[in-house]
C-alpha cells in the first residue's frame, strides 16, 4: 500500500506540474508595425492568461504570462531600441511566470493587446500594440487579460448589422411590468450601435424604428449592406421567474438542450403575425438564404460567439453553457456569421429591472464591442 501511494503521489505531483506549466514561450517578435506603433508578438505552444501592467521611474510595461515557461533561446533575453521603444527583456520574477520588460519612453502611449488562436500553421499568438497619442488607436478599457482588445485598423472598415428583434405589431416577451421586448431590443441596439461607432465600424440597423420587418427580410437587409457580422438581440422569458442569465445562439438544426428548441420555435413564428408563410420566400432572394452547408460562416459565428461568452461572464451573470444552439431563421445566412444574444429573462423581476438600466445596458455594449474587436483581429486576413 505504501509504495501505491508513492506511486500515485509521483503521478500526480508530474500532472500538476503538466497542468501548472502549461504554456511555453516559443519566440518574441518586436517591430515597427506603423510609423506610430511598436508590436510585439510572443508566439505561446497554448493558451496563456497575461497580466499586463505599467511601472514608473522609469517608465516600463510588463506583462506577466502565468503558468508559463521560457523555451531554452528566450529564457534570458535582450533586445534592442525598436523605433520609439528603449528596449525590452525576459525573466522569471517567480515559479511558473514569465515576464517580457518594456522599457518606454517618457511620452503618452496607448495600448491594445489581445490572443490570436491558432490558424493557418500559427500557434497561439499573444499581441500588443504600443502607439503613440494621436497614432489612431484608443487605449483598451480593460487591459487585465489577454482576451481584451482595443479599436483595430483592419484592410477596410467593417460592417456590422444589429437586429433589434421584434417590433411593430409583434411586441416579443412582455414583461409584468408591462415591457415590451421589441423597445429593449431597439434601446440596445442603438447604444451598441454607439459603442461600435466608436471603434470605427460602420454598423446599420434593421430597424430603427417601432415597425415589424419578417424574419428573412432582416437577413436579406444584412446581405445589402455586405455586412460582415449579424448580431440580433433579444430578450426572454419564461415560465419559471427566478429564471435568469445572458446567452448567446449559434446557428444548428439540433438544439443544444429543450429550452433552446422551444426558444427557436417561438422566434421563428414571429412571420406569422402578419399572415406569412414561413415555408416560401422570395425566388429573388432564394440566393441569399438557408445554405446549412456554409460550414465556415457556422464556424466563425462560434469564434464570436464564444468571445461574447468570455467578455460577458466577467460582467454579468449567465445561463448555464452559454453559448447555445437553435435553429433560428434569423441566424440562417449562407455567408455572415451571425449570432442572436437573449440578454436576459423579463421574466424575472431583477433582471428586467437592471435591463431597463441605461448603465447596465452600457455594460452589455462595452463588452459585446470588445468582443467584436477580438473576433476581427483574430479572423483578420
Amino acid at each position: 500500500m505504501k509504495h501505491f501511494l508513492r506511486l500515485l503521489f509521483t503521478v500526480l505531483t508530474a500532472f500538476w506540474i503538466t497542468q501548472t506549466s502549461a504554456a511555453t514561450i516559443r519566440d518574441i517578435r518586436i517591430a515597427q508595425h506603423t510609423p506610430e506603433t511598436v508590436r510585439l508578438v510572443v508566439d505561446l505552444s497554448d493558451n496563456a492568461e497575461a497580466v499586463v501592467f505599467r511601472l514608473k521611474s522609469p517608465e516600463r510595461l510588463v506583462i506577466d504570462f502565468k503558468q508559463t515557461t521560457f523555451n531554452q533561446a528566450n529564457g534570458a533575453r535582450t533586445f534592442s531600441a525598436t523605433g520609439f521603444i528603449k528596449g525590452a527583456r525576459t525573466g522569471v520574477p517567480n515559479t511558473g511566470t514569465a515576464r517580457i520588460v518594456i522599457d518606454l519612453p517618457a511620452e503618452q502611449l496607448t495600448e491594445k493587446h489581445f490572443l490570436l488562436k491558432p490558424q493557418a500553421g500559427n500557434p497561439y499568438r499573444f499581441v500588443i500594440d504600443l502607439t503613440r497619442a494621436g497614432g489612431g488607436i484608443m487605449p483598451a478599457a480593460d487591459t487585465s487579460s489577454a482576451n481584451t482588445a482595443s479599436r483595430i485598423s483592419p484592410k477596410r472598415t467593417k460592417i456590422i448589422m444589429l437586429d433589434p428583434g421584434h417590433g411593430g405589431q409583434d411586441p416579443g416577451a412582455i414583461s409584468k411590468n408591462g415591457h415590451y421586448e421589441k423597445d429593449l431590443t431597439l434601446k440596445m441596439a442603438r447604444e451598441l450601435r454607439d459603442e461600435l461607432r466608436k471603434e470605427g465600424y460602420k454598423v446599420v440597423l434593421t430597424r430603427d424604428s417601432d415597425i415589424f420587418i419578417p424574419l428573412r427580410g432582416r437577413i436579406q437587409k444584412a446581405h445589402e449592406a455586405n455586412a460582415d457580422l449579424f448580431i440580433s438581440i433579444h430578450a426572454d422569458s419564461a415560465k419559471n421567474t427566478s429564471a435568469r442569465g445572458l446567452s448567446v445562439y449559434t446557428i444548428s438544426e439540433k438544439a443544444s438542450d429543450a429550452e433552446a428548441a422551444a426558444l427557436a420555435e417561438r422566434e421563428n413564428k414571429a412571420d406569422i403575425i402578419l399572415g406569412m408563410d414561413l415555408g416560401e420566400y422570395q425566388p429573388e432572394v432564394g440566393n441569399i438564404l438557408i445554405d446549412f452547408a456554409k460550414k465556415h460562416t457556422m464556424e466563425q459565428s462560434a469564434v464570436y460567439a464564444d468571445h461574447v461568452v468570455a467578455e460577458m461572464k466577467k460582467r454579468v451573470k449567465l445561463v448555464p453553457n452559454a453559448h447555445r444552439f437553435a435553429g433560428f431563421v434569423v441566424l440562417k445566412s449562407a455567408n455572415i456569421p451571425s449570432v442572436l444574444v437573449e440578454l436576459g429573462y423579463l421574466s424575472n423581476k431583477s433582471e428586467e429591472k437592471q435591463l431597463q438600466q441605461k448603465s447596465y445596458r452600457k455594460k452589455l455594449a462595452e463588452a459585446l464591442t470588445r468582443a467584436v474587436n477580438i473576433y476581427f483581429a483574430e479572423t483578420a486576413e
